[in-house]
């Protein structure tokens, strides 16, 4: 289940990641401003946003295979369509609506299936699921810059369109409608086993909350400030950083190595995360984790080298990536595992808003100022803020408001 998950990840997101080897080609195309076309990204974040609220919901009540293979077909279609575009709106059209709606319809049912699978590890296992994004971000952009430059990126968004068809089909052959935890022991084991660290005691794990219920809390609020402060630092990342590289006349094939080294820092956060999570807590962790994203924010903004924009890069990822794993693992720590995906789903308003502004800003401040600086010390203040959320990441009390009331 889990090495499914994985895998679908790897192509809804390694594809949907490459967007910033395409940004300049494309720009120059439409003859385009950099905010118009890096705008279809904003569309693409939010269009997945709004899909992820019911995917969610449709993945705790039906068949998560059946979302992710419609989301499959139709993302592969978007990029089929995208290697015949010609025009600024069919941009907007089949890579901001079809391909975010195509992603919207991935990401709440993955994660919801392998919460309520794993119960004792389960920070772990979806920081194993989340590696999926981070080797797709990682391979694809590399690959996909080395074949632009030998066929052009028409033919590049039809490979990308075949990645995402072939890379569905395991989801569709083993993610199954139910799932119920495999891992899951008796108190009398537990008790033998050593104490976790946890700063987020479980409110009430055998009940479903409501919607109503879950956004009368003081953490739903919390994790909605941290997943927009969060997102809209990684698509300025993901979007920008390849363009910012080339505009100091680094080459784009060595470029799109950033993208990589980023990635590499995400998969070895995810591998590692669970352990310091276990020890110091989920709280501090993320804290933690949000203060590494925002130092390398500040850091590119006197970066001028290949060598110091990769190892910022990985810095970076490092600090993404564990921070993912972890306010995704939290979900199920703070409200339920049985409500996971409605909740991911609704919170994933804020992260499509995130990574509908975070975009569009870097691009208006460099048309109008020709410089990436302002937006990275934007980037760098947004997750300032998320850091402050982080101090009131705690369980609310074990009755929801609606209950007290």
């Amino acid at each position: 289940m889990v090495a499914a998950s994985m895998i679908v990840m790897f192509g809804f997101y390694g594809t949907s990641g490459s967007f910033g080897i395409f940004l300049k080609p494309l720009e120059a195309t439409f003859d385009s401003t950099r905010v118009a076309a890096s705008s279809a990204m904003s569309v693409f974040m939010g269009i997945a946003g709004i899909i992820g609220i019911f995917a969610g919901r449709l993945a705790d009540k039906y068949s998560s295979r059946v979302i992710i293979g419609i989301g499959a077909v139709l993302g592969g279609l978007a990029y089929l369509l995208l290697s015949q575009a010609n025009s600024l709106w069919q941009l907007q059209l089949y890579f901001g609506i079809m391909a975010g709606a195509s992603v919207g319809m991935c990401f709440a049912p993955v994660i919801a299936i392998v919460s309520r699978l794993f119960t004792e590890n389960r920070v772990l296992m979806v920081g194993l699921t989340t590696i999926g994004i981070s080797i797709g971000q990682m391979v694809l952009p590399p690959v996909v810059a080395l074949f632009m430059e030998n066929h052009g990126w028409q033919s590049s968004y039809l490979l990308l369109a075949i990645i995402v068809w072939v890379t569905a089909l395991p989801a569709i052959v083993w993610l199954r409608k139910k799932t119920k935890p495999d891992n899951a022991i008796s108190p009398n084991q537990q008790s033998q086993r050593s104490p976790i660290r946890n700063d987020v005691e479980p409110s009430n794990q055998t009940r479903t909350w409501s919607i109503s219920e879950v956004m009368k809390t003081v953490p739903f609020w919390m994790f909605f400030i941290i997943n927009f402060m969060i997102a809209a630092g990684f698509y300025i990342m993901l979007v920008h950083i390849v363009a910012f590289t080339t505009d100091i006349g680094i080459h784009s094939t060595k470029a799109a190595l950033i993208l990589t080294t980023l990635n590499a820092g995400s998969i070895a956060a995810q591998l590692v995360i669970w352990i310091l999570a276990r020890r110091f807590g989920s709280r501090f962790t993320i804290i933690a984790l949000l203060a590494i994203q925002m130092i390398a924010f500040y850091l590119l903004m006197g970066a001028n080298s290949l060598a110091t924009l990769i190892i910022l890069g990985a810095v970076y990822g490092f600090g993404f990536g564990g921070c993912n794993t972890v306010r995704l693992s939290m979900v199920s720590e703070i409200f339920s595992p049985h409500s996971a995906g409605t909740i991911i789903g609704l919170m994933g308003i804020a992260w499509a808003a995130g990574g509908i502004c975070g975009p569009v800003l870097a691009g208006y401040i460099f048309d109008i100022s020709h410089s990436y600086d302002i937006a990275f010390l934007i980037g760098g203040l947004m997750l300032m803020l998320g850091m402050i959320a982080g101090f009131f990441l705690k369980a609310p009390d074990h009755t929801p408001l609606s209950a007290q009331s």
